[in-house]
């Protein structure tokens, strides 16, 4: 607890600032080719926010409340590194959550070797096979006196049916989208695209995570594509299918969103907690499973040319755009164990770089999963406003401080059979 100390300490005055830089971005799945995502009508018509003080405690949707979210005081229990820098102790979901799931000891895949070469022998990692660093996301946080926004019904671009409709954006003063200094996505409001747009609000008092992508605020106006609010008081993901176990028939087993159903990232996850902060790297370990991409060319869309797909496997509920047929391909929502002997000084890396001994940590207790598209391999999130920077932890190599690391290091984790398909159906727990 002491580290935990110290880095709460160092990052007690986080602020958002300027957007840090990446050579590399996502593709989120929501825009992919071929999802059978058709549009559907927002269901209010707010266009600007409430007037703080005036805003009225967050709900999921406009069409179901669920249950209240409402929790005392701003701080969630747990003692995991949340929000923007880590700077605040909690969790973004219940303890037992997959999320925190310590896999050390969690059975492998059969083909997990198999699956390993295969990536290997097929380009590895994207960017010419760097294990790098992305670190363009940034979680704002709201509370209860945040101003709040629907999307506007004047959007030319068709909103996601998967997605969460009606849902009352919080837009704190100062806050940003993914990679940018502000709510600004540049074209969006004319339906061009130029990013992901990514925009992640954490409200821990009132107990939702709210997500969004190729989003943007300007004029009064917000614009989605898709957006999500998690209940963080909830676990909607339940236990994994039994290894090797085939899927039970949808209307029996749910998870996620729901089977088929993406988010604002590809394969269904949210995002914010699957991002290592400045804050879990000064604490000297990552304690939660962090997200990580590949190449489309380099993911499973089906074993063979006669089955469909596209193929996902829990936690993940969708597939993105994946163009690969074999059935050793890396599968959407697969979970990736470094291996408990990897030795970073025999792949060319700094065993004393705090950057390396965290998240190398981290990937061998929780691992690392599938979620989305994309050339950079691990998602981060920004350190602007923090206190301490990137710069300032991982040294001369920068956002390739962890460059070395191999496919093969990795152990592909067992939970159960693969899951197929765009034909969404929403989890009635949600």
């Amino acid at each position: 607890m002491q580290l935990r100390l110290v880095a709460l300490l160092a990052l007690a005055a986080c602020n958002p600032g300027n957007p840090s830089t990446t050579d590399g971005t996502s593709e989120t799945g929501t825009g992919s080719a071929g999802t059978g995502n058709g549009p559907t009508a927002p269901t209010s018509t707010t266009n600007t926010p409430s007037e703080p003080g005036t805003t009225t405690e967050p709900t999921p949707t406009t069409g179901d409340t669920g249950p209240d979210p409402s929790t005392t005081g701003d701080t969630p229990p747990g003692d995991h590194l949340v929000g923007h820098c880590g700077a605040r102790t909690g969790r973004y979901f219940p303890e037992d959550s997959w999320i925190y799931a310590d896999v050390t000891d969690a059975p492998v895949r059969p083909d997990s070797a198999a699956t390993t070469a295969w990536l290997a022998a097929h380009g590895g990692w994207g960017n010419d096979n760097r294990f790098q660093i992305d670190t363009s996301f940034v979680i704002n946080e709201a509370d209860a006196n945040t101003p709040r926004a629907t999307r506007t019904p004047d959007d030319p671009v068709p909103y996601g049916s998967d997605c969460d409709p009606g849902v009352q954006m919080p837009l704190p003063d100062g806050g940003r989208i993914e990679g940018l200094p502000d709510y600004v996505c540049p074209g969006r409001v004319e339906g061009e695209y130029e990013g992901d747009c990514h925009l992640i609000v954490a409200d821990f008092a009132g107990g939702f995570l709210y997500e969004a992508f190729r989003a943007t605020y300007v004029d009064g106006q917000y614009y989605t594509e898709c957006d999500v609010a998690w209940d963080m008081t909830r676990d909607v993901w339940g236990p994994p299918p039994a290894p090797g176990s085939a899927l039970a028939p949808v209307e029996e087993y749910q998870w996620g969103i729901g089977r088929d159903c993406t988010g604002p990232d590809a394969a269904g996850f949210p995002i914010a907690p699957l991002l290592f902060t400045v804050g879990d790297v000064m604490s000297g370990r990552v304690e939660h499973a962090i997200r990580f991409i590949l190449p489309n060319d380099r993911m499973q869309r089906a074993p063979s040319d006669d089955i469909d797909g596209p193929m996902y496997v829990w936690p993940a509920t969708h597939a993105g755009g994946p163009q690969a047929i074999d059935p050793s391909a890396p599968i959407y929502g697969s979970r990736w164990r470094l291996r408990p002997d990897f030795d970073p000084a025999a792949r060319g890396l700094d065993p004393a770089n705090p950057v390396v001994q965290a998240v190398v940590w981290g990937l061998q207790h929780h691992g690392m999963l599938l979620a989305d598209g994309g050339n950079i391999a691990l998602t981060a999130e920004s350190s602007d406003g923090c206190g301490t920077s990137w710069d300032d932890l991982w040294g001369d190599n920068g956002a390739r401080v962890l460059d070395g690391i191999q496919p093969e290091d990795f152990d592909v984790i067992d939970v159960g059979s693969p899951e197929m398909g765009y034909d969404c159906v929403r989890n009635p727990d949600r």
